[in-house]
């Protein structure tokens, strides 16, 4: 059977090469920064791949090319999560879906690093200080002084472990089920309140389920320890965010890194924006050069998988929740 690709015209121009190596019968049909595919080019599709180049400038017309392509029959995202109503819609339909979850886990779990190590060392009043041009020296902590708790040990917790394992911190994961590989010390999520109590640092990595929404609300903040350090690269939805701010600005929490919330983007008005202690960053903790170079790369060993009937490690089977 031959199969016709929407793609990004940026992507196919970078991969045609790599691409016609799999399937030299290959057709493609492109989505370009103006204009979007005719009915008639879409009823031909019967593959896609929303690629890193078309978020966010050309994510609708994507999205919507993709559901108005009748034959499409596997839809492959540059994105680790399922949540978003687009996937659901997809899978209604028949269409396989995979994704390139593990390929943005390095460079989310530097992010998280960067939000520790800037908020231990106290990097947002450094920074202050040398706008006021004032010589000011810290006494601060290093973070093998820093019990952190991670909340979802997948690929982007697990690599958060190691490089805290590397800095000599001890973390403490909480995951649904422990298997017992885990690479640090690991609860079952029942165990919430518990790991909120006794860490100085809670990191949010897990994805935006029915179990994880609302996750971390009020009584999970309210048991952190008073100065204690909140991270989340989740999903803005797996927290309360009202408590969070509350507890930021009362002092209860001494500071935060956060990715992702429940409004994108963030509202100008939201007190997040100002707090002295916490570091905003619009959802982009995976966006780097390399991730966008390992999905990208991805795309073609699974097409290469799809062709010859063989497993996708990263499909969906299921419905995703919301």
């Amino acid at each position: 059977m031959e199969h016709v690709l929407l793609l990004t015209d940026t992507y196919f121009e970078k991969y045609e090469q790599q691409l016609r190596a799999v399937d030299a019968t290959l057709d493609v049909v492109l989505i370009e920064a103006t204009g979007v595919p005719t009915q008639s080019d879409l009823d031909r599709v019967t593959v896609a791949f929303f690629s890193d180049d078309a978020w966010p400038d050309r994510a609708r017309s994507f999205m919507e090319a993709s559901l108005k392509s009748p034959n499409l029959t596997w839809f492959h995202t540059m994105s680790a999560g399922t949540d978003a109503p687009v996937f659901a819609m997809l899978i209604d339909r028949g269409v396989r879906l995979s994704t390139s979850i593990g390929t943005a886990s390095s460079s989310i779990a530097q992010t998280v690093m960067m939000y520790l190590l800037a908020l231990t060392r106290d990097l947002p009043e450094l920074t202050r200080a040398q706008s006021r041009r004032e010589w000011l020296v810290l006494r601060r902590s290093d973070l093998a002084d820093v019990r952190v708790g991670i909340v979802g040990l997948g690929s982007i917790g697990t690599e958060v472990a190691r490089l805290l394992l590397a800095f000599g911190s001890m973390p403490i994961g909480l995951r649904q089920t422990v298997r017992g590989d885990e690479i640090c010390e690991t609860w079952e999520t029942g165990r919430l309140h518990e790991l909120a109590a006794s860490v100085d640092a809670l990191v949010v990595t897990a994805p935006l389920t029915d179990e994880t929404r609302g996750l971390i609300d009020a009584s999970v903040i309210a048991a952190m320890p008073a100065g204690a350090l909140f991270v989340n690269v989740g999903r803005g939805e797996i927290v309360d965010e009202p408590a969070l701010l509350e507890a930021l600005e009362s002092g209860h929490l001494g500071g935060a890194g956060l990715d992702v919330f429940q409004t994108e983007p963030l509202p100008a008005e939201s007190g997040l924006w100002d707090h002295p202690n916490v570091i905003v960053t619009p959802h982009s903790s995976g966006a780097t050069h390399r991730t966008a170079r390992l999905t990208d790369e991805l795309f073609v060993e699974n097409f290469r998988a799809f062709l010859a009937g063989e497993p996708m490690p990263n499909e969906i089977g299921e419905r995703p929740s919301r």
